[in-house]
């Protein structure tokens, strides 16, 4: 049973640390909902998005709930400024026209990044569980049979 639990740790890291990358989206040929999104915000949507997301919004990051010719709506997720910092949301929808979009991106799985964690993440559990011995590995040494018995320290005449 606990054999069965470390490979399903060892199935499921790699998903958990999954390096996600976000690449230019071709919207022109549709969009579906319930795709992951960026969308890069103009100065004329910032200034027109203000009043409901804040002054110098720089990108909102959600997913896509209903794409047409004129409008995005999204389920927003987090917003980034220009000042810095970086907001959470709960989900809130928010609509806004295509022209207030300068990109708008969508968030692929980076294989090569989440080989190389995924890599990482099972040679740290192989040499975590060497070092201390789990699971009936060796940590090294001799074996205690093939030594000598002790020399007694109360002479040859005890």
């Amino acid at each position: 049973m606990r054999w069965r639990s470390v490979c399903v740790v060892i199935g499921v890291v790699p998903a958990a640390l999954g390096c996600y990358a976000y690449v230019p989206l071709d919207t022109s040929r549709g969009v579906q909902a319930g795709e992951h999104v960026a969308v890069e915000i103009t100065d004329r949507g910032r200034v027109e998005l203000s009043d409901r997301l804040g002054s110098g919004v720089l990108r909102l990051e959600g997913t896509l709930t209903r794409s047409d010719s004129v409008d995005l709506e999204m389920n927003v997720w987090r917003v980034a400024h220009f000042n810095g910092p970086i907001s959470r949301w709960s989900g809130e929808s928010v609509r806004l026209r295509r022209e207030y979009a300068s990109t708008v991106q969508t968030r692929t799985l980076n294989r090569g990044k989440t080989y190389l964690a995924a890599g990482a993440a099972v040679a740290g559990v192989v040499l975590f569980t060497r070092s201390f011995g789990l699971f009936g590995f060796s940590v090294g040494g001799d074996d205690p049979g093939d030594q000598p018995p002790p020399v007694s320290s109360r002479g040859w005449w005890y």
